[in-house]
């Protein structure tokens, strides 16, 4: 068992730990010293998931302690919440330790502040992300946590004024944090399809030296003017969740026009954009409901394959990769040549470009048969298409949810399902969580991946690449 020295405080600016915990100090300090203003609580949780395929391999696994620390004081509280974590799919002697919250919320006239780490959630979307890019996730396991667990507090000045039933929301973050991504060599890969059979370099994200013009900046106005409508109207300058890659080849000249790519570097790159957009939740009866959301980015990174090489080169390289294409010596050094053309034409721009796009979401929500149920359709579109994009110009998804609750909420069942109609993949995830008595709860259920095998050059992510990780899952927890 490690010692606590080395458990490794992940995601959290060193930076702004003295500021924020003086000011922690300063207000226990100052408060009046009351045991009962302070709360404790908790959770111990253990998660156990095996594949459905034999052999039936152990995918994920690992134990949890959460504790939450609450103290109020007249004009506002602190907050604290960590995950102690034992990841025993990995190995028996893995712990880490991560602090999720931590910030001072002060209660002023008619508005609100938050200053430090928190966790914030926008948007109305189920499955899929659109305006929920504020807080960073954890896709270290992409699927193997619940939805609620993947945010991650992020490092901000959180102020919230009110106006009757409506709100303003101005956040501040001074440093970017990106979201954690799961190993490239393992099992939740989330990178673009390779598109050239090479060895493969990752080059991780880098933040360097924080600079004022890396600040992102972000604004919320929430309208409540009618019973049956909400509507959020909101404006960022921010970054998008995952990364784009840039693509640097190493090459060996063969002439002056003729070089054979040796190796593919892929270099994680964020750049910020301006975000606009909107959603909300019109409610014309008690029965049904439906929501909306969509944001208008100025740039999004998409990748390109500029030059004379086509999509045919590319499947004919990517067979090559593992049985040498039978076609007459010319046919060989003509397909080299267009790749070295291509080479040329891209990589000053890594083989990247960024352009304005849109992204969608519009659903129903309704009861029926003693159910809760939800579609939503969702729709990305590139507003300037062009030839060189690799990725469709209209890329949708469609996810349908449903629950309900039986003998009095302590059994409850939950499916949720997306369907991608660009490369026809699903994933399906069905769960039972039973609430045993106050405070112990036990949770089954499966994630289910699967559709058409992609093509070796299709530029978009695709669950049926998740196909062998299709699992069962079990966990328990306790509540204190």
């Amino acid at each position: 068992m490690p010692s606590l020295k080395s458990i490794p405080c992940t995601r959290f600016p060193a930076r702004f730990l003295f500021p924020i915990v003086t000011a922690l100090l300063f207000c226990l300090c100052f408060s009046p010293p009351s045991f009962a203003q302070s709360s404790f609580s908790g959770f111990v949780s253990t998660y156990t998931a095996y594949t459905t395929t034999p052999p039936h391999t152990l995918i994920s696994g690992r134990n949890r302690f959460r504790s939450t620390f609450l103290h109020d004081f007249p004009d506002g509280r602190i907050y604290a919440t960590g995950d102690l974590r034992q990841l025993f799919s990995a190995s028996t002697d893995s712990l880490d330790f991560r602090v999720r919250e931590l910030y001072l919320e002060l209660f002023l006239d008619s508005s609100d502040l938050k200053i430090g780490k928190q966790i914030i959630v926008w948007g109305q979307t189920e499955g899929d992300f659109i305006f929920d890019l504020v807080s960073p996730f954890d896709l270290s396991e992409f699927l193997t946590q619940d939805f609620r667990e993947l945010r991650e507090g992020v490092t901000a000045v959180n102020y919230i004024r009110f106006f009757g039933r409506n709100q303003l929301q101005l956040i501040v973050n001074p440093a970017f944090e990106p979201s954690r991504l799961p190993a490239y060599d393992g099992p939740w890969g989330i990178v673009p399809t390779d598109i050239f059979p090479l060895p493969t370099t990752f080059l991780p994200y880098e933040s360097g030296d924080i600079r004022l013009r890396d600040t992102q900046l972000a604004a919320r106005f929430a309208w409540r003017g009618l019973n049956s409508l909400d509507l959020d109207v909101a404006l960022m300058y921010w970054r998008t969740r995952t990364p784009a890659y840039f693509k640097r080849f190493e090459t060996t000249a063969l002439t002056e026009e003729l070089r054979i790519p040796e190796r593919v570097i892929l270099e994680e790159q964020y750049r910020p954009s301006l975000i606009l957009g909107f959603w909300g939740e019109y409610r014309p009866s008690n029965r049904f409901s439906l929501p909306f959301e969509l944001a208008w980015f100025q740039e999004r990174p998409f990748d390109t394959l500029p030059g004379p090489l086509t999509m045919s080169d590319l499947r004919l390289l990517q067979a090559g990769a593992d049985t040498p294409p039978d076609l007459p010596v010319s046919e060989i050094l003509a397909l080299l040549e267009r790749f070295s053309q291509t080479l040329a034409a891209g990589e000053d721009s890594g083989f990247l470009t960024y352009t304005p796009a849109l992204k969608w979401m519009t659903g129903l929500r309704f009861s029926a048969l003693g159910w809760n149920w939800s579609a939503q359709y969702v729709a990305d579109v590139i507003l300037r298409p062009s030839y060189e994009i690799l990725q469709d110009n209209w890329f949708h998804g469609l996810t349908l949810t449903s629950n309900r609750s039986f003998f009095r909420d302590q059994l409850n069942a939950r499916m949720l399902g997306r369907w991608q109609f660009n490369g026809r993949d699903f994933w399906i995830n069905p769960e039972l969580s039973w609430n045993v008595r106050d405070g112990l709860n036990f949770t089954g259920g499966a994630q289910l991946f699967g559709g058409e095998s992609p093509d070796p050059a299709y530029p978009h992510l695709s669950f049926r690449q998740y196909g062998g990780n299709s699992l069962i899952y079990l966990s328990a927890s306790w509540f204190f």
